[in-house]
């Protein structure tokens, strides 16, 4: 029985445009990338602060407020919409009084000093010097997200 020689396959031809140090350092800082990427992205969902409807019954239904402390904030939480909700900094800008939302002209009041804000935080009438402090918030079916920076 004889034997036949292994077909000799010729060698791969090295990419042009990438030398091969060129293509194992892309692909290793590609694989650090990888390794960094859920981190960061943790990182990121770290800002959000979920509140249970459940724990929250003011805010089940659209009209609803309550006033809550959230990562040392003082919070006021609007639920204006069935899906739609506003935070903001429950204390006014002009000399920290307490704010409150009047569902029936859809505005923040300040009693201190009469003054009225809009569900954006805008200055609608009274002598604050700045717009309310406001968190962008998500109503997400059972829950509402509020984006705190740290």
């Amino acid at each position: 029985m004889s034997q036949r020689p292994c077909p000799r396959v010729p060698a791969p031809s090295a990419s042009p445009g990438l030398p091969r140090r060129g293509f194992f350092t892309a692909l290793s800082g590609a694989a650090l990338g990888l390794l960094a990427w859920p981190r960061s992205v943790s990182a990121q969902g770290k800002t959000w602060v979920a509140l249970p409807l459940g724990k929250a019954p003011k805010l089940q239904t659209a009209g609803g407020s309550m006033v809550t402390r959230i990562r040392g904030k003082e919070l006021l939480l609007v639920r204006d919409g069935q899906g739609s909700a506003h935070t903001f900094e429950a204390k006014c800008p002009h000399e920290g009084c307490d704010i409150n939302y009047s569902p029936e002209h859809q505005k923040i009041e300040c009693p201190c000093h009469d003054a009225v804000f809009d569900l954006t935080g805008k200055v609608l009438q009274g002598p604050p010097p700045r717009p309310l402090a406001t968190y962008q918030t998500i109503v997400d079916g059972d829950r509402i997200l509020i984006r705190i920076p740290r």
